[in-house]
């Protein structure tokens, strides 16, 4: 009788670790398919290097 509640408990806890595996990876999917349809980035062509100083050779 024992034994047949062990096999039982093993089995749910199989069975909640496959569930919770199953939600996991569709959770994933979810967020790949998130960014997946996501405008990509645009580029707007302004590079500057505003440092309030100059760039170049260090004095020392």
């Amino acid at each position: 009788m024992a034994t047949f509640f062990l096999f039982l408990l093993g089995g749910l806890l199989l069975l909640s670790l496959v569930g919770w595996g199953t939600f996991w990876i569709l959770v994933q999917l979810g967020v790949i398919v998130q960014k997946a349809v996501e405008p990509p980035t645009t580029d707007t062509n302004n590079y500057s290097l505003d440092q309030g100083r100059d760039v170049g050779k260090r004095d020392h």
